[in-house]
This record gives C-alpha cells, sequence and structure tokens, in this order.
C-alpha cells in the first residue's frame, strides 16, 4: 500500500515526535528541578527556624573587612550559635587574618544591597544567605541546561539537588565563611566543561569562561590555589582548537596570575598557624619518636611539652616560636612538606589518622541555629540530610576503599583514552577532576591539622562531582546495552 519513501518518511516522523516529546518532558523535569532546589534552599535559610553555620573564629576574615561585626557580643563563639545580626564595628577588623578572596564578591553585594534594605544599617545574615543562594541558584541553572543534552541528564539532576541542597553544603549559605565561593564556582567550572565536552571543543569564548571559573574557584581560599597545577595547563590544552587559541593562552596566563595572587596575599600569622599547628598537633602526637623528629624538623626536643597545643589554644608556644623565628623561618611549609616526603610511614599513619573524618560534610563544632530558636548550643539541623548521613554512615566507612580507587583512577582513565579515542576530551575532564580532587585531599590533611572537616569541603565537592559522573557513565553504559538489544 505504501512504498518505501512513505515508510522512511511515517519513521522520521515518529521518531521526530518521540525526540520532541522526550525535549519537553526534560525542559518540564529540569525546571521542576530548579524550582525544587529553590524552594528546599529558601525553606531551609529562611523560615524560622532559620538554617545557618555558626562562626568559630573565621568569619572576620571575611565580614570584618567590610566594617560588619555582631552585634550580639554576649555569646562566646564556643556555644555555636549563629548570630544573625551585623552591626558597623571598626574593631571587628583583623588585618593580619585578612586574604582577598572571590567571596568578597558576595560579601560586597550582600553589603550593598543592605543599604537599600536596611532601614538602620544593621546587616542580617539571611541578607547573605539570599545573595549566596541566587548566585548558587544561577549556576544551577547552567548546569541543567548543559547537562540536558546527555543521556543521563535525568540522573545527574536528581543526584546535583540532592547533593548540593543538603543542609552539609547549604547551612554555608547563611554564613560569612568562603566555602560559598568554593562551591559555586565550582558549579560554573563543572557545568563549562559539560559544554565543552558535549560540543566535543572549546570556542574562544567557552575556554575564557572556563579559565575565569577556574581563577575565581582558586580564589575563594588559599587552599584552593594548588589546583592551578592541574586547572592552568589544561586550560593551555584549549589552544589544540583553532578557534581557542589565543583564549586559551589567555586563559593559561589568568590563572598563573590568580595562583600567584592567592599566594602572595597569604597573611603570614595563617602561614605560622598552620605550620605550628601541622607540626604540634599532627606530627608530634602521632610520632613513635617525639624528640627526634622534632630534630629532623629543627626544634629543640625540648618543645615536646607542646604536644597537642595548636596555634589558638591555651599553652601555645607559636608566639615565643614565631618571635625567635623557630616558626616561619627554620620551619615552614616547605620544611613541613619534606619531613612528610622523605617519611611515608609518617604520611601514611597520619592519613589513617585523619580518614574517619575526611568524608565527613559537617563542622563538628558548629551549630545551625540561633540561640532564640530555643535549641541547645551547637545542635544540628537534621532536615534535608540524606546526602550527609550518606557521607558520614556510608562513605566514611569505606573511604580507605575509596581512596585507593581514587588514586588509581587516573591510570584507569589513560587507558580508557588510549581504548577510546572518540571519548578523549571526556576522559580529560575526568582526568582533571581526580587529580583535583587528590590535591584537595592532600592539602587538607597535610597543610593544616585545625578544623580539618571544613578543609575537606573542597574534597568532597570534587568526590560527589566524580561519583555523578561514574553514575552518569553506568547510566549511559546500560542505556546502549538495552539499546543493542
Amino acid at each position: 500500500m505504501f512504498d518505501a519513501r512513505t515508510v522512511r518518511f511515517a519513521d522520521a516522523m515518529l521518531e521526530y515526535g518521540r525526540a520532541s516529546l522526550r525535549c519537553r518532558g526534560l525542559i518540564a523535569l529540569r525546571g521542576a528541578v530548579w524550582a525544587a532546589a529553590a524552594g528546599i534552599l529558601t525553606f531551609q535559610l529562611f523560615v524560622p527556624p532559620i538554617v545557618g553555620l555558626s562562626d568559630q573564629g573565621d568569619f572576620a576574615r571575611i565580614i570584618g573587612r567590610f566594617g560588619f561585626g555582631p552585634e550580639d557580643k554576649s555569646t562566646p563563639i564556643w556555644d555555636a550559635f549563629v548570630k544573625r545580626k551585623y552591626v558597623r564595628d571598626a574593631s571587628a577588623r583583623y588585618p593580619t587574618l585578612e586574604q582577598p578572596s572571590s567571596e568578597y564578591l558576595f560579601t560586597g553585594a550582600a553589603v550593598l544591597l543592605n543599604r537599600v534594605v536596611s532601614s538602620d544599617g544593621t546587616l542580617d545574615i539571611r541578607l547573605m544567605g539570599l545573595v549566596h543562594a541566587a548566585a548558587f541558584l544561577a549556576a544551577f541553572a547552567y548546569l541543567l541546561k548543559t547537562t540536558t543534552p546527555i543521556r543521563a541528564a535525568p540522573l545527574v539532576w536528581v543526584a546535583a539537588l540532592v547533593i548540593l541542597t543538603d543542609v552539609g553544603y547549604a547551612g554555608y549559605w547563611n554564613s560569612f565563611f568562603s566555602e560559598p565561593a568554593s562551591c559555586i564556582f565550582l558549579v560554573l567550572l563543572g557545568a563549562e566543561s559539560v559544554s565543552i565536552g558535549v560540543r566535543g571543543k572549546a570556542s574562544a569564548w567557552q575556554a575564557i569562561r572556563w579559565s575565569i571559573w577556574a581563577a575565581l574557584l582558586m580564589l575563594a581560599k588559599a587552599q584552593n590555589m594548588p589546583l592551578a597545577l592541574v586547572l592552568a595547563p589544561f586550560a593551555l590544552s584549549f589552544s589544540r582548537w583553532r578557534a581557542a587559541r589565543y583564549a586559551a593562552i589567555l586563559g593559561f596566563c589568568l590563572i598563573v596570575v590568580a595562583a600567584g595572587a592567592n599566594l602572595g596575599t597569604v597573611p603570614k600569622s595563617l602561614k605560622l598557624a598552620a605550620t605550628y599547628n601541622v607540626v604540634f598537633m599532627s606530627i608530634v602526637p602521632e610520632s613513635r619518636n617525639p624528640a627526634g623528629d622534632l630534630m629532623a624538623l629543627g626544634i629543640d626536643p625540648r618543645f615536646v611539652k607542646f604536644s597537642g597545643s595548636g596555634a589558638w589554644t591555651e599553652g601555645t608556644a607559636l608566639y615565643d616560636m614565631a618571635r625567635t623565628g623557630l616558626i616561619g623561618e627554620r620551619v615552614t611549609p616547605m620544611t613541613v612538606a619534606r619531613f612528610y616526603l622523605l617519611r611515608p610511614s609518617s604520611m601514611w599513619r597520619h592519613a589513617k589518622r585523619m580518614l574517619p573524618s575526611v568524608f565527613l560534610l559537617r563542622p563538628e563544632w558548629c551549630g545551625n541555629y540561633e540561640r532564640s530558636a530555643g535549641f541547645r548550643p551547637g545542635a544540628r539541623s537534621y532536615r534535608f540530610s540524606l546526602w550527609s548521613a550518606v557521607h558520614e554512615r556510608v562513605l566514611s566507612r569505606v573511604g580507605k576503599g575509596i581512596l585507593v580507587l581514587l588514586m588509581m583512577a587516573p591510570l584507569v582513565l589513560v587507558v580508557a583514552w588510549i581504548r577510546f579515542p572518540e571519548q578523549r576530551l571526556r576522559l580529560e575532564f575526568a582526568v582533571v577532576l581526580v587529580l583535583a580532587a587528590l590535591m584537595a585531599l592532600a592539602v587538607a590533611v597535610y597543610g593544616e591539622a585545625w578544623d580539618n572537616v571544613k578543609h575537606m569541603f573542597l574534597f568532597n565537592l570534587l568526590i560527589d562531582a566524580g561519583m555523578i559522573w561514574v553514575a552518569s557513565v553506568l547510566w549511559t553504559g546500560r542505556g546502549s546495552l538495552q539499546s543493542n538489544k
């Protein structure tokens, strides 16, 4: 009844109809996921009792630069309550601890907005939450858009929704920590990477945007700076495409300059404190020969009595050691790094000690509620904490296996790069992700011995991104198998 041409036309129209329905369905689902994210964040951040993260001493490093301090000075930090109101207070500044950060973009926006909405000049922490949430939702929308063409888009969207709106991450929005900048710019960098991977090459503007997100991610805080060792060379690799050749060189230079600016502006007091903490909170307490290890570092063995003390704790020897040059001149971050590299057993012993806290999302001494909410000091919110629980009860228990897989991953990805030439660009992005995670882990574990859970923030974000990538690959492979059948 029908000739071959008519049949082919009918099949094409049927396929077009299916594709059109799938496209409309994906757009509807994408909108629903974004709306769910906005609703969950609104409920946590702005509906009483609001959820935030209490100050453990770092807020002044960000908000102090803008001339604000907490209105309530009667509640001590160790009570771990969120303080909602901040007022003009010149004494709140600690210039010796301040470092320029890309977080200033969001804090500055909140301060400017406060001039419009506040009648008495008082800055409400929820305004900071509003700016953070708006920036995050814009980045999240970009991520949803760039992942739409991939087969596993629904899986990626739902996973990202559950992970990124978890209180372990969202609690930071109502705070003056610099972690929100790390999260927002990492989401943007991930979205740009997906866009380039889907397209199969980078345009000039994509290469520039990718480099900008990478630079802003590194500028969020000092511990992000080493990522330049991975991100800068990869930005330069975009020069393989003629259209992006000059943009790639510009991006490389931008990332290198950002890394240099980050390194050059780290406050001396923070370098001294971090070095002291690693020596007296990690190396000496964990040592089988504390006196010998102190001598290897160039420190008098009599200082062993300060084992367990921290830079900011009672009984610290930091100030005397810094004044005499023991810490800062004789013992530096490079000295500590060399000590660990020459003693693999000490590295492994410290890694095992740190393992229980590596995958935790929630800082142990930060509460989520205001005092007026009626909760005990340091109380935590357990609304929208599913992913935090997964990290605590699942990932932490199999952490050793995850780290082994993470260290093996670069070799596996190189083999896959050779085996599947058509997937090389996407596999290269995966290598960057793995190397960045390993670098973030090493910096957090061996670069500081204080507030380690918070320092694991970027590492855990990268691990979560890696798990989403693995799940999407498995999903895509499963779909291909079903299609072949």
